[in-house]
């Protein structure tokens, strides 16, 4: 089936009129698609002001895109004191990364034609639930709901409308709705699919 693009604004057309340029959602309510129209105004702090998710200046990429290369050269064994240095980096990045989301981040959010939003997420105290806030309206995402987290290469086998590139991830539902967000560089992609598979996992 193919994948609907999950706006990051949804009700009041009025409201999301002023908000987004062109979005195209299918509302969970009633499964008819809107499509908003440019905005003249987004009402958002400025770049300055907007918390921005903080990538670990040793964070490095094990995605994908580097499976082939791995896969032929066999990946290198770990002893058991660098299998416990891994795991404390990947739980004080995953420490930061919620407090980060506790606190709420700025992502750019990628509507239908491919227009960045700037797009606030947050997450609810029991890391199950991801907010996204753009103005004045919010869409709640269960994180149990989410059966894909896709990135680079892996964009390629989603069924979507919305332009997507090498920097982007895309959250795909059970319901096959999807939101996708663009990182200025593969280290901020990788980061933000990693943590969020991790917190996806937990839930299990």
């Amino acid at each position: 089936s193919t994948s609907q693009p999950l706006a990051v604004g949804w009700s009041l057309a009025d409201c999301c009129e002023t908000m987004f340029g062109r979005c195209c959602c299918v509302q969970a309510e009633d499964g008819h698609e809107q499509v908003f129209h440019t905005a003249t105004q987004l009402e958002v702090p400025p770049v300055g002001e907007r918390k921005a998710l903080q990538v670990p200046p040793d964070f490095s990429i094990r995605s994908v895109d580097s499976a082939a290369a791995s896969s032929s050269a066999g990946y290198v064994s770990l002893n058991e004191e660098q299998k416990a240095r891994e795991m404390t980096k990947l739980q004080h990045m995953i420490r930061d990364f919620v407090m980060e989301f506790l606190q709420g981040v700025f992502l750019d959010a990628v509507l239908e034609d491919g227009t960045l939003v700037p797009c606030r997420c947050i997450m609810d105290s029991k890391l199950s639930v991801l907010m996204l806030q753009v103005h004045s309206t919010t869409r709640t995402i269960d994180l149990t709901n989410i059966q894909e987290i896709c990135s680079g290469k892996e964009l390629r086998d989603l069924k979507v409308s919305t332009p997507l590139d090498e920097f982007c991830v895309t959250l795909v539902m059970s319901d096959d709705q999807c939101v996708s967000f663009k990182f200025p560089d593969k280290q901020g992609r990788e980061h933000f699919a990693t943590c969020m598979k991790v917190l996806r996992l937990a839930l299990d």
